[in-house]
């Protein structure tokens, strides 16, 4: 792993015709610059020959003791000849040489300038703007150094302008040498240098999550050259092709994917998905897309999973996830009821819907929290927008991330081409319908706050969040508040969702609507009259059996009853016995459990906060019994989390 607290390794070589006996004009300009570079990188002076410069890079480099070495013009080019170590050069500019010049103007009449390969146009533009004749002079090796700077001598020339070698050349030479580079000079090159650092240090960063994600991706990854052969594969492709990482590289893909060709691929340059193979006794579904490099291919890379798990993973999305249109399609006049507590609700739903808040419902399940959220859609001033539902318990953690945000191309492994939508970008307009936040993961929870914030939508894979114009209505039939005292639910979140509360009463509180409903379910069934008729006399004949239920899966058990009945009322005589009726409409008959009341309602009836140690065991026994051992219903009755349920479970087997 890198340590963010890696100072960079910087050297400074200076090189000369000998050595100095102390440290050199050059050296004392890099010391006086080190001490503002301190808590950036560690800078370090290093003096040699000219005649020593290969070696005392080449140890350099040898003991890992540098990341980037900066020196003048010539020597840069000379080591990047015989070292891969980055090299970077002092390059003297204009307005050094400026004042250099102003400098050498009170030391003779006549400045010669010697430069590394190239002269500086602008100086002879503003010749007649300085009060010293100048002369340029360039070069591109030693000895064609010392031949330049002996000639501006022989011409008159009293003071040479240049690089530290330049100068030594001029001094050893019997004339007065002025040096360009200075502490600005070296501060730009040391900039430079971290600057280096920093892009390789990104880079090393960005491979390393690189090869993280591979290592921990669920697909199998493999790239491969134009030969054919393997230059990588993470530790899933070589599960599933039953090789070492290490053994596979630069074997041919032939060897362990038999029934593969890429070269069609490489010849069009066009990908191909869903390719079913075969590998190590494995049914595999392939993936193959060209790496392009220049405008060409060079190379595949091959993503894998197993046919089995693609059809696990399908077989479990169909059951889950039920197709929507973008539309609604109730209203509040189809939802029916007489009792005072349901038309206060609906009262106050209309009132709702003329608003744009957010708007969260609770509601035992069944009771018809989606239809609700739809009458409110329909009735607002959005109707004619989208109105898109979610059931935040039906996905995996991670297909709900992409489904309700989005992503960018590319954002991962088998996303489609062009990326996609996600409904809360789709629900634009219009109105987003999130049924069971309770059961949110926590992590996308902090992700949906931020939409509601907001107003904005980041997709997977992008770097730019899109504006949204959306009203949110929630529903749950959990205790929010549990839940957050449980860990399991933001309080920021619930406190945005709160804005606007709904209540739908259960079917057990609304006795006197039961037989309104039940007609009304009976005028739906596509049945012969006769048979309708005769369910409507078995119904009238359960009708007090009907009234005392505590209907724990409310009108969606009722339409359950009604069309039992309505099937079976042929079958019955019209004499037909308590036990024959019984046995048809088991429920009806059974014991009945004390439901837990709604989130923020005191019970009427004892809960397991007022029991004893051993009641307690008992009552939460007897009612994973009389729930048949469904967990979630059981806790649902008790009014407790599923967490707490087996929690209590296991503190009893202890």
């Amino acid at each position: 792993m890198l340590n963010e607290h890696y100072l960079p390794r910087v050297v400074a070589l200076i090189s000369h015709l000998r050595m100095p006996e102390r440290p050199s004009r050059m050296a004392r300009i890099v010391e006086q610059v080190i001490p503002d570079y301190r808590d950036r990188a560690k800078v370090e002076i290093m003096e040699t020959t000219i005649s020593a410069l290969r070696d005392t890079a080449r140890d350099l480099e040898a003991r890992g003791d540098v990341d980037v070495i900066i020196c003048s013009g010539a020597t840069s080019d000379y080591l990047r000849r015989h070292i891969s170590t980055a090299i970077l050069s002092i390059r003297m500019g204009e307005y050094d040489l400026i004042r250099a010049l102003d400098l050498a103007r009170a030391r003779a009449t006549k400045v010669g300038i010697v430069t590394y390969q190239a002269t500086h146009p602008e100086l002879e533009a503003m010749a007649s703007l300085f009060t010293v004749d100048i002369h340029q002079a360039t070069y591109t090796s030693y000895d064609e150094a010392r031949q330049q700077i002996h000639r501006l001598i022989d011409e008159g020339h009293g003071v040479v302008v240049g690089s530290s070698t330049a100068v030594e050349i001029a001094e050893s030479s019997g004339v007065q040498g002025v040096l360009a580079l200075n502490a600005d000079t070296v501060r730009r090159a040391l900039e430079d240098a971290l600057a280096i650092c920093r892009s390789r240090q990104q880079v090393m960063i960005q491979q390393q999550r690189l090869n993280a994600v591979l290592r921990n991706l669920s697909d199998g990854v493999i790239a491969v050259d134009t030969n054919g052969n393997i230059q990588s594969l993470n530790p899933r492709m070589a599960a599933l092709l039953g090789i070492s990482s290490e053994g596979a590289l630069e074997r041919p893909l032939a060897e362990v994917i038999t029934d593969l060709d890429i070269g069609s691929i490489l010849k069009s340059g066009e990908g191909e998905d869903n390719r079913i193979v075969k590998a190590a006794g494995r049914t595999l579904s392939a993936n193959i897309a060209p790496i392009i490099e220049n405008g060409k291919p060079e190379g595949v890379v091959i993503t894998c999973q197993e046919a089995n798990a693609i059809q696990r993973a399908d077989r479990r999305i169909r059951s889950q996830v039920k197709p929507k249109q973008f539309t609604a399609r109730y209203h509040f006049e189809q939802l029916l009821g007489d009792t005072a507590n349901f038309r206060a609700m609906l009262e106050l739903a209309r009132r709702y819907a003329g608003a744009d808040a957010t708007v969260l419902v609770w509601g035992e399940s069944g009771t018809g929290k989606e239809l609700l959220a739809q009458s409110i859609h329909n009735a607002s001033p959005r109707r004619d927008g989208p109105f898109v539902a979610i059931n935040c318990a039906a996905f995996p953690e991670t297909l709900l991330e992409s489904e309700l945000f989005g992503y960018e191309e590319g954002a991962f492994t088998g996303s489609r081409k062009g990326g996609k939508n996600g409904l809360i970008e789709n629900a634009h307009t219009g109105t987003l319908f999130l049924d069971e936040i309770g059961d949110m993961p926590l992590t996308l929870q902090t992700r949906l706050l931020r939409v509601l914030q907001e107003r904005e939508v980041l997709r997977l894979g992008a770097a730019e969040p899109t504006p949204v114009d959306i009203r949110v209505i929630a529903a749950t039939h959990r205790d929010l508040r549990a839940r957050i005292s449980e860990g399991e639910f933001r309080e920021d979140l619930y406190y945005r969702l709160n804005i606007l509360r709904l209540s739908i009463p259960p079917l057990r509180e609304r006795a006197q609507d039961i037989p309104l409903l039940a007609n009304a379910i009976l005028a739906r069934l596509s049945h012969p009259s006769a048979t309708t008729n005769a369910g409507r006399h078995l119904l009238e004949r359960l009708k007090p059996d009907l009234l005392h239920h505590q209907w724990p899966g409310n009108i969606r058990e009722l339409e359950n009853i009604v069309e039992r009945a309505v099937l079976s009322a042929d079958a019955l005589s019209g004499s037909a016995s308590t036990g024959a009726l019984k046995a048809l409409f088991t429920e009806l008959f059974e014991p009945q459990p004390r439901l837990a009341p709604a989130p923020g309602q005191t019970s009427t009836t004892q809960d397991l906060r007022s029991l004893s140690r051993a009641q307690e065991s008992t009552r939460v026994r007897e009612m994973v019994a009389q729930c048949q051992g469904d967990m979630d219903e059981a806790a649902r009755r008790l009014g407790i989390s599923r967490t707490t349920l087996w929690r209590r479970l296991r503190t009893d087997q202890a």
